[in-house]
């Protein structure tokens, strides 16, 4: 990839893991996966399968880069991660305060990060991971700089609501990537809650992320 790449997005659209890591996450572009559907009855998926499937897929992606470093799972710092977060999901598949979260539905996301990744090694990396997921059936929505900010990233969709997306930040010299996919309702909802109509916010899951590895399998 080179500075002269079409530009991927304006600053501020689109899908983005900045310095706020699975924050930035959760409220950009993945986000919105949860407010997509206008159906408000949600596929039963157990969050533990669901979480499997989505840091397969973010593994996959972090294996193409060819960066010999591995993401432990769990979190750091900002710059070191490798975490689940979630979102809630409404009825009408639209975010409105008005409305209460679906009792029981969750959106999942998949996060990581690893700092000190320069310039000559992160662009060729991007690069690399953009034809592995093109080869892998996913559609590339964005490939190349940001028009305004001093980033560079490649984001993918695939059928089902999946998106999947690495981004590197040059005035932080990170790297950080991740996975998202649609609203679910959880199986087993007998778990209390402090609210009557209180969703998920944190789905029970009994583990950190696999341990992302240069191969792309976790320990």
């Amino acid at each position: 990839m080179t500075e002269s790449e079409a530009p991927a997005r304006k600053g501020g659209d689109g899908w983005r893991v900045g310095c706020a890591g699975l924050l930035a996450l959760a409220v950009a572009g993945l986000a919105g996966l949860a407010y997509a559907s206008a159906d408000s009855t949600y596929p039963d998926v157990d969050p533990e399968k669901r979480a499997r499937q989505l840091s397969g897929y973010s593994r996959d992606a972090y294996a193409a880069l060819g960066i010999d470093r591995t993401v432990e799972g769990g979190y750091v710092d900002v710059d070191n991660h490798n975490t689940y977060d979630s979102n809630y999901c409404y009825p009408d598949g639209l975010f409105s305060f008005a409305d209460p979260p679906v009792e029981g539905a969750y959106q999942l996301i998949h996060g990581w990060s690893i700092g000190k990744v320069d310039r000559a090694e992160a662009l060729p990396a991007l690069r690399r991971a953009r034809d592995h997921l093109k080869a892998e059936g996913w559609r590339i929505t964005r490939f190349g700089k940001d028009e305004q900010l001093e980033e560079w990233s490649v984001e993918a969709e695939r059928d089902g609501g999946f998106s999947t997306g690495i981004t590197w930040e040059a005035e932080f010299r990170r790297l950080s990537g991740g996975s998202g996919g649609p609203c679910a309702m959880d199986p087993d909802t007998s778990q209390e809650k402090d609210e009557p109509y209180e969703s998920y916010g944190e789905p029970e899951l009994n583990s950190f992320p696999p341990a992302m590895t240069p191969g792309g399998r976790g320990r």
